[in-house]
Formats: structure tokens, C-alpha cells, sequence
């Protein structure tokens, strides 16, 4: 199977650097235009057909989901597994911004978010368990010779590389991810169960 990982195009929120998970920001027009680049160089390189295209349910990965399906003519599929991890009462914020206001749950939280979840949100393993089971599904379900997109946000991508591709969820960090409106070829061997790393596309 190859797989066409994307992450999703800029908001105004990530422009800010703020923490954006679960709050539901659309692309900016900064976005939207990586996107269009992005989908172009896709039509313009792709010798494979696309067979399927699925992407977080938030509305910045729903739209960048969008600009590629249509594109190539083809619907996405909303995805909850792959939204990004839920920064709770951090969600929308500054590092500045929390670090004022909440400095000892921040430092708790960036010293082990594996086990460690902002307030009301998740942990690093949680996103990992959702994301984990839905490609368990996947890469079960999809004919093993299709080419599918996956239009996701850094976070569960982080943890696709780290986990799935390097074997090592304590890598999160040490993986090179995707900005945005960046795509990555990767090629899964059924046989075998390992992922190859292929090139990268920029918009």
C-alpha cells in the first residue's frame, strides 16, 4: 500500500503559535493557498491512483481534506482518531499564556506528557491508543496495492513516525514531522509490517 500522509494548512491560530487541538479553527488564506499548491503537485506527480482520502474531522484538516479530494474528484472521510491531541484549558493558548497563568501543571505537562494530560485534555499515550487502533483498521481493510491520503495535524503524525515507522514512541520528539500543507510519501509492506519512508512534497 503507499500512503500519502498530509498535514493540514496554516490557520491564523497557528500563525500565532498558539496550542491548537481540538478547538476548531478554519485555514487561513495562507493555508488554503498550500493547499492548492499542494493538490496541483500532487495531480501533476501522481501516476498511481488515489483509491481513498481520510482526514481528522476538524474543520482546518476537513478543508485541506477538501481542496485535495476535489482535486481528484474523490469525497474524504471524516476521521475523530485523527484529530489532534486535546490540549483542554491550554487549547488556543501561548506558551507565554499558560506559563502566566498555570506555570507548575505547564511544567508538569512538558516534562511528561506521555502520562502527564493539560488540564482537562489528553496524554501523548491517549492520542497514541486512538490513532494506533485506527491504523490497525486501515492497514487491514485497504486493498494492500491502493494509494490512500491521510490528512491529519502534527501531533498523530509525530506519532505515526515515531511509532509505526521508527518502532519507538519515545521518538515523538526526535522525528523530523510535517509543517503545514507538507505531504509525505510512505510505502507499507503487508508482508512484512514495515513502513519506508519515501520523499517529502512541499506546496
Amino acid at each position: 500500500m503507499r500512503i500519502i500522509i498530509v498535514r493540514h494548512g496554516e490557520t491564523n491560530e497557528n500563525a500565532a503559535k498558539r496550542y491548537l487541538g481540538h478547538y476548531d479553527a478554519e485555514l487561513n488564506q495562507h493555508g488554503q493557498q498550500q493547499l492548492r499548491s499542494l493538490s496541483e503537485t500532487l495531480k501533476r506527480t501522481e501516476t498511481q491512483p488515489i483509491t481513498a482520502i481520510y482526514s481528522s474531522d476538524l474543520v482546518r484538516a476537513v478543508e485541506s481534506a477538501q481542496i485535495i479530494g476535489n482535486e481528484f474528484q474523490i469525497q474524504p472521510i471524516p476521521v475523530f482518531a485523527l484529530r489532534e491531541l486535546h490540549f483542554g484549558d491550554f487549547d488556543c493558548k501561548t506558551y507565554e499564556e499558560i506559563r502566566q497563568k498555570d506555570p507548575e501543571r505547564l511544567e508538569k505537562w512538558i516534562l511528561n506528557p506521555y502520562m502527564v494530560a493539560p488540564p482537562n485534555g489528553e496524554t501523548l499515550l491517549q492520542l497514541g491508543k486512538r490513532v494506533d487502533d485506527w491504523w490497525e483498521t486501515i492497514l487491514t481493510t485497504e486493498q494492500p496495492t491502493g494509494t490512500i491520503v491521510i490528512v491529519s495535524h502534527g501531533g498523530p503524525i509525530r506519532w505515526f513516525l515515531s511509532k509505526w515507522v521508527k518502532g519507538d514512541p519515545r521518538e515523538f520528539w526526535n522525528v523530523e514531522g510535517l509543517g503545514h500543507g507538507k505531504a509525505m510519501m510512505i510505502e507499507w509492506n503487508q508482508q512484512t509490517r514495515i513502513f519506508t519512508l519515501g520523499k517529502k512534497l512541499e506546496e
